[in-house]
């Protein structure tokens, strides 16, 4: 693979691709997320990325998770999306892994195994779970999350040290998990932008760039073009 469009950016350069091509990034989801987010890390070269998910590919999902095909429908996200990242940077190692994640000691020994943990999972049993669970082992988690025409992203346990539980309410996340996309819709082109921007912020973190999300949430609202940042305080 040539990086050398990437590395020709100021912040990034050859430094920046080795500390790139190093990087461990585990994508917990592989939906309208995490497709595309796992899409653009391995097309930036990032050394080893997990993926962790135990659904099966539905016509549904086709829509916005644009790697699988209408013939892959009934196929393990995970074995699939493997195969077409894998063709698309043979020179990366990519992990599938074909289950939820779960509150056991795989779990917690994969996440050891990364450097940064992002969320692009779609109920809020695992984003309790997994926000807990990079807490205890101090891992940087990176939030993404859709519905209909709207999208967040936040950095939880960064240097700030927010938690998931700061920002929303357990009641509130029931009460998403019980409106999500299969409720409420999606557009397909908010999981792109938000996506684009978790892949980002996994960029700056490895090249240790200066970033407004720690410590901070950004909601963006793609029917009226507006974007805002709210300022999160820890109370730990």
């Amino acid at each position: 693979m040539d990086y050398s469009q990437q590395i020709m950016v100021n912040e990034i350069g050859q430094k920046g691709q080795k500390e790139i091509n190093d990087a461990k990034i585990l994508i917990i989801g592989a939906g309208g997320l995490g497709t595309p987010l796992a899409t653009y890390l391995t097309s930036m070269g990032i050394g080893k990325i997990g993926i962790m998910d135990g659904d099966k590919i539905a016509a549904t999902n086709l829509h916005r998770q644009f790697l699988y095909q209408a013939n892959d429908v009934g196929e393990k996200k995970v074995v699939v999306l493997q195969q077409r990242l894998s063709a698309i940077n043979p020179t990366i190692n990519i992990e599938a892994y074909d289950f939820m994640f779960e509150n056991n000691e795989v779990c917690n020994s994969i996440i050891n195994q990364y450097q940064i943990i992002c969320d692009c999972s779609d109920n809020s049993n695992t984003r309790i779970l997994v926000n807990n669970k990079c807490f205890e082992n101090n891992k940087t988690l990176i939030y993404g999350a859709v519905k209909n025409w709207e999208g967040y992203v936040t950095i939880l346990n960064g240097q700030k040290r927010i938690s998931l539980n700061q920002i929303f309410s357990e009641e509130l996340l029931v009460f998403e998990n019980n409106n999500n996309c299969n409720v409420s819709g999606i557009i397909s082109s908010v999981c792109g932008i938000i996506s684009s921007i978790m892949a980002t912020e996994v960029i700056k973190i490895i090249t240790q760039q200066p970033t407004t999300l720690d410590g901070s949430i950004l909601c963006f609202d793609a029917l009226n073009n507006v974007s805002k940042l709210f300022k999160l305080k820890s109370a730990m």
